[in-house]
């Protein structure tokens, strides 16, 4: 099974650029991921991410370089649903036309971090390799191959990832999160999110002291050992609550660094729910 994850890695390598890398792509994404992923359906083409993996995607905002290169490329992909909201205005105003992944998979409203559902993801290449026809110089039979590649690749993860957390019954995949990041995960691998430190899915929202006592509550009504966070901005709380209650504090990865890969960090991210729940 390392093999078969070398192999994904390989394939599926992130990228993450400076603004200056950017000024001569004209293929860009707002994300490592969706960088990832439209590279691998584009044979490998160069896609420069826009934000950069270390940087906090709600938070992070264009200077004047990323913006000429907005202007310069053929087609910007991005996430939507407020998860660039430092970029939206930039987004908005630019010539170039913008695949916003959340558009396409008809969502309005709630968790923008579906990149963590590999499934999910699988049902955007067809869209993406149409935007990458009208918009690169891939013929159609090159897109149509690459794109078949990515799929079977990302069913092979989704394969591995069910089977890395079937050792956990369904019934004992319980945790909290600092905020809504990991619903589409959750969805996918039946785990059940039993609440959130925020009532919101941007790490730039603050929890309350009368949320950490409602939650005290909730995880010992439920049996809810293991809290995970993705974001820096809500560790102290997090911390806090796992001391009172005795939960097993994990911070999981939602964005590949770089040189590497979106199969690497989600089977990093259930490997690490994995562990906390044995240790309950």
């Amino acid at each position: 099974m390392r093999n078969l994850f070398f192999f994904l890695a390989l394939l599926l390598a992130g990228i993450s650029c400076s603004s200056q890398d950017n000024a001569a792509s004209p293929l860009l994404a707002t994300t490592p991921a969706w960088a990832e992923v439209v590279s691998s359906v584009a044979c490998q083409a160069d896609v420069p991410s826009l934000i950069s993996a270390q940087a906090d995607h709600h938070a992070d905002a264009p200077s004047l370089a990323d913006r000429s290169s907005l202007d310069q490329a053929e087609i910007i992909f991005s996430n939507g649903l407020g998860l660039e909201a430092g970029w939206s205005a930039a987004l908005a105003a630019t010539p170039t036309p913008v695949f916003e992944a959340a558009t396409a998979l008809n969502l309005t409203q709630g968790d923008p971090h579906f990149w963590l559902d590999p499934n999910l993801v699988r049902t955007l290449l067809p869209s993406i390799e149409a935007a990458l026809l009208a918009h690169s110089d891939l013929t159609a039979d090159e897109l149509w191959r690459c794109r078949q590649e990515t799929d079977q690749q990302l069913v092979a993860l989704d394969v591995e990832l069910a089977q890395r957390i079937s050792v956990i019954p369904v019934s004992q995949r319980l945790l909290v999160t600092d905020h809504q990041f990991l619903t589409h995960l959750a969805d996918r691998y039946d785990i059940t999110v039993i609440d959130t430190l925020v009532d919101d899915d941007s790490s730039l929202a603050e929890a309350s002291t009368a949320r950490l006592t409602q939650l005290m509550s909730v995880m010992e009504s439920t049996n809810t050992f293991v809290i995970a966070v993705a974001e820096d901005a809500h560790l102290e709380e997090a911390h806090r609550l796992a001391e009172v209650t005795g939960a097993h504090l994990v911070e999981v990865p939602v964005a590949p660094l770089p040189h590497q890969s979106l199969a690497v960090i989600l089977t990093e991210l259930i490997d690490l729910l994995v562990a906390a729940w044995q240790n309950d």
